[in-house]
């Protein structure tokens, strides 16, 4: 029987990347737009953990954002649409 992980910083340290990993998901699917709580709920994630992934894709060119009054676009960099 597996044992349970009861090092909280294992299970904490995974949060970042599974946020990362559905943003990430979703944008390749579509472009998303919304506030950042849409957004959020829609991926399941929480509000800090959007900000968070948004930051470390953008910064690493794999997502572009677009701010508009009060509504995020999330999309995909225009080098990598015309690849796919």
């Amino acid at each position: 029987m597996p044992t349970p992980v009861t090092d909280i910083s294992a299970q904490s340290a995974a949060v970042p990347v599974i946020a990362q990993g559905r943003v990430l998901d979703a944008v390749t699917r579509r472009d998303l737009a919304g506030t950042l709580d849409d957004i959020a709920d829609g991926l399941g994630i929480t509000y800090a953990d959007l900000r968070s992934a948004i930051d470390e894709l953008v910064s690493i060119g794999w997502i572009s954002l677009e701010v508009l009054t009060e509504t995020l676009v999330l999309r995909l960099p225009e080098d990598a649409r015309a690849a796919s």
